[in-house]
């Protein structure tokens, strides 16, 4: 790094693990708010065989002159399947590195700045990195090839460990939007982690979606928990290039399970705090995610889109009767003729109440395990050392 005329060394862990919330506004159908009861003394028609759930960690590598940081993440997902009570890894699982600054910007502001920095020293940083990987029987990959028409996801996430690198200039990982990152924001090192922190979040989710496509074919006949809200199609369609059917399809045995839920419609949010455990709130909507939508940030509703969705009390806080803590969100495909099927699925979601997990903080909001599943996934990233002198073998 000291070699390089525009990197200034640096080495410093600036993010680990998820987001705890869900980040995305919900479209939702006021007319379809229900408050039911469900019945807990007779068993659900399924069980949950398969869970998914990622995890990743954000470094800052360096600093490109004058003050615009360089970011190195880590992001892995691990597919969990269950036999019996016993829990197995899987070869779905897999973990992957990602290179994130704005390129396009950056080298926009050196044609005016008189830095003494030409952009010939970032791209040939870019082919340096990229032969420390190859040379070592390694991937790596530029973001825009996640396109299905040039390669795509699917292809790419399954080279395991591999490198992706992102400019995160603008919105999007595709299909690019507006500036997000302008000249003047090459000064703000807060602005550019987020939009880093965003970005990796975003190949997160889509790193679980590819766990989501290949368990859906290994397993067919499995039902799914996954950590988090389930991606929309137009958010996916473009990066693994499955049609809608084969999207509706995957989806029927599917159910996102959120912690932490803060996105639900006003109606029910002043009734939650007495919610028992044999009881839910229902409606039909549709999350508005983030990076990808903002350039139309109020699509119009795509009644093919919707999905049903579940406000339950999980595991109950002792001794406290109205208590927000163990109120958790589920979301599961939306179906026409099966108006049923959502209270089969909150049979099956509080039959994984017991084991408790292991991690107290997370004792009324998390299934078992989802959290082992995060353990896995933790497990498969690099440790920070072997991280350190990755970057300063590159440098």
């Amino acid at each position: 790094m000291a070699k390089s005329s525009w990197l200034i060394p640096y080495f410093a862990l600036e993010e680990e693990g998820k987001p705890l919330y869900d980040q995305a506004d919900i479209y939702y159908e006021k007319s379809s708010l229900r408050h039911e009861v469900v019945d807990l003394t007779t068993p659900p028609s399924f069980n949950f065989n398969i869970f998914i759930d990622g995890t990743m960690r954000l470094y800052n590598v360096g600093l490109a002159r004058p003050y615009t940081p360089l970011f190195l993440a880590v992001v892995s997902a691990a597919t969990l399947r269950r036999e019996g009570r016993k829990l197995f890894n899987t070869n779905i699982s897999s973990s992957l590195y990602l290179l994130l600054f704005p390129f396009q910007t950056y080298r926009e502001y050196l044609q005016e700045a008189q830095i003494g920095v030409s952009y010939a020293d970032i791209e040939n940083f870019i082919n340096q990195v990229s032969r420390w990987f190859n040379a070592r029987g390694l991937q790596s990959f530029k973001e825009d090839d996640l396109d299905y028409r040039r390669m795509g996801g699917r292809e790419i996430f399954k080279h395991k460990n591999c490198l992706v690198i992102c400019d995160i200039s603008k919105r999007g990982v595709v299909q690019k939007g507006n500036y997000l990152i302008s000249r003047e924001d090459l000064f703000n090192p807060q602005k550019i982690k987020e939009a880093a922190k965003a970005r990796v979040r975003r190949i997160m989710e889509l790193l679980e979606f590819r766990c989501l496509l290949e368990a859906s074919d290994n397993f067919s006949d499995y039902y799914i928990l996954k950590d988090g809200l389930i991606d929309r199609y137009n958010r996916v369609k473009h990066i693994f290039g499955i049609d809608k059917q084969t999207y509706q399809a995957m989806l029927m045995n599917v159910v996102g399970f959120i912690k932490y839920p803060r996105k639900i419609p006003p109606e029910v949010r002043a009734n939650i705090l007495s919610l028992s455990e044999s009881q839910y709130y229902r409606w039909i909507g549709r999350p508005e995610d983030d990076e990808d939508d903002e350039n139309n940030p109020y699509p119009s509703p795509d009644t093919n889109e919707l999905f049903d969705f579940a406000l339950l009390r999980f595991r109950r806080l002792p001794h406290f009767l109205d208590t927000p803590v163990g109120i958790v969100k589920l979301q599961t495909l939306k179906r026409e003729h099966n108006k049923d099927n959502l209270k089969e699925v909150v049979k099956a979601v509080l039959r994984e109440k017991y084991p408790l997990p292991s991690d107290h903080r997370r004792i009324y909001s998390e299934p078992f395990p989802i959290e082992e599943a995060e353990k896995v996934a933790k497990a498969q990233l690099p440790s920070e050392d072997r991280i350190r002198g990755l970057v300063y073998s590159l440098m």
